[in-house]
């Protein structure tokens, strides 16, 4: 526990008072709070504490609540409510708002996808958009799917495209030069429908160790893809009859072998990780916002898909520090207070939007059309230690189930609660649930499991939902 009750009374001498006492930061931790979040002055010299970091960002975001008509003594109470549940370490942000709060420079989001069309000013306006968002420590997905085939014809120059690949290489070395926000490598993610007529060569083009090293790939699987693999049979690939027109209509350019094509993307999976796969039907057939438009990308982790211009805060509970003993000396989860947390969370999630600084006007305008959330957790490995639990066994996926139920529902409820203090986020009036009736939510979407990199080596807490990398470290 992180808040315990003194034996001290208040001053009329019948209340118990308590008193609120920071988590212990480890060492590793301070190395990475030192390097990456704390503030610095114009000499490089460190002035900023741990606990005024979260000090600061519960300040910058419970700030927004002034828009909602909340009193300034409300704010401050909420202000307090924040800053415990981050400096307790029970939930972190993602790296940009801890980074960034409170600072009047920087974008709080962890996770865009940016347009990336086929034409010379799409690719260099993807480019510049990219390093405005890294510039400030968020990173970038891009769906390659719409440029034409390399060697394609280009009419307005009479010559041939240089392929997406190529683009892909402009993309990485634009990365590479900004850095996210000058403290980490960029991150981004590049994904290729499976039916491109380049698909094989995007299979491949991470064949080398180390090239295009800031750009995580996966391929865009289709059902009729995965049918094609199932029975054996060969699937299409297509284009653009015009890549000039983009109403001139797809046609059949080339037939493949689904398996060999699959066998190629399981080798280059065990071969060095690369490429990944995600599955763009499955992922649209869930799509709160498909009225919007297709989802084809994801950020650079591949854990929020999101459409051209849309971008996702992300923030973790670290799910081991809510189990509690009995006098018995039985474990369990402590339910009610893991509730709370989560709650809390979300409404810090949705003024997150509120406040953040937008690198590109585009991305406000779509971020705020659905103001998506990504809450998620850490610390599961560490809490299946600590129930006595092995990771490896159904108890372990029964426990992970119920948990994440139980997250959803509480932060499903406090989103329809929220929408009915703010309103729903405005796409929600045109969406299908809308016409059903069903009750409008505050942000289009509420969860997201990210692996929770350095947040989690702060936390002190095993990364996402994954088992322990190593018992010591540094």
């Amino acid at each position: 526990m992180t808040i315990t009750q003194e034996t001290q009374m208040s001053t009329n001498g019948k209340t118990p008072v308590e008193e609120f006492i920071p988590a212990v930061i480890t060492d590793n931790a301070r190395v990475v709070l030192d390097k990456r979040y704390l503030q610095k002055n114009e000499s490089g010299e460190i002035v900023e504490t741990p606990e005024g970091m979260f000090r600061r960002v519960a300040r910058a975001l419970s700030a927004t609540e002034s828009r909602y008509e909340k009193t300034a003594v409300e704010i401050t109470e909420l202000e307090e409510k924040f800053f415990q549940m981050m400096a307790s370490l029970e939930y972190l942000p993602n790296s940009p708002t801890l980074m960034n709060a409170g600072t009047g420079a920087g974008t709080l989001s962890a996770c865009f996808v940016l347009p990336l069309e086929d034409s010379m000013e799409g690719i260099m306006g993807a480019a510049r958009d990219a390093a405005m968002v890294q510039k400030f420590g968020g990173g970038t997905g891009f769906a390659l799917t719409e440029l034409r085939p390399k060697s394609a014809g280009i009419r307005t120059t009479h010559g041939k495209a240089c392929g997406p690949i190529a683009v892909l290489r402009h993309l990485s070395s634009v990365s590479t030069l900004v850095t996210q926000g000058g403290k980490r490598d960029g991150a981004n993610m590049a994904v290729m429908d499976i039916h491109h007529p380049d698909i094989l060569e995007f299979i491949d083009c991470k064949e080398v160790e180390g090239e295009i090293h800031n750009f995580n790939i996966s391929v865009g699987a289709s059902d009729e893809f995965m049918q094609a693999v199932r029975d054996g049979t060969t699937y299409p690939l297509r284009t653009l009859a015009d890549p000039s027109d983009l109403d001139s209509g797809m046609i059949e350019v080339e037939r493949l072998d689904a398996r060999k094509v699959f066998s190629k993307i399981v080798y280059g999976a065990w071969r060095n990780g690369e490429p990944g796969m995600i599955f763009l039907d499955e992922v649209n057939r869930n799509s709160p916002v498909l009225h919007l438009g297709r989802i084809t990308a994801t950020n650079p982790c591949g854990e929020q898909p999101l459409l051209p211009n849309e971008s996702c805060n992300l923030g973790s509970i670290d799910v081991a520090k809510f189990v509690v003993t009995d006098e018995a000396g039985l474990t369990d989860i402590d339910w009610d207070r893991l509730g709370a947390t989560t709650r809390l969370a979300t409404r810090m999630l949705d003024n997150v939007i509120d406040a953040n600084q937008y690198a590109v006007p585009a991305i406000k305008e779509m971020t705020y059309k659905t103001r998506k959330l990504g809450l998620g957790v850490m610390g599961f490995a560490d809490l299946l230690v600590c129930l006595g639990i092995p990771y490896d066994t159904d108890e372990a996926v029964d426990l992970g189930r119920r948990m994440m139920q139980f997250i959803r529902t509480k932060a499903d409820e406090k989103s329809l609660e929220l929408a009915e203090e703010r309103g729903p986020f405005p796409a929600w009036r045109e969406s299908e649930a809308a016409k059903r009736g069903e009750r409008p939510y505050r942000n289009a979407c509420r969860l997201t499991v990210a692996p929770t990199g350095t947040i989690s080596m702060i936390a002190g807490a095993s990364s996402g939902v994954e088992p322990i990398f190593s018992l010591a470290f540094r």
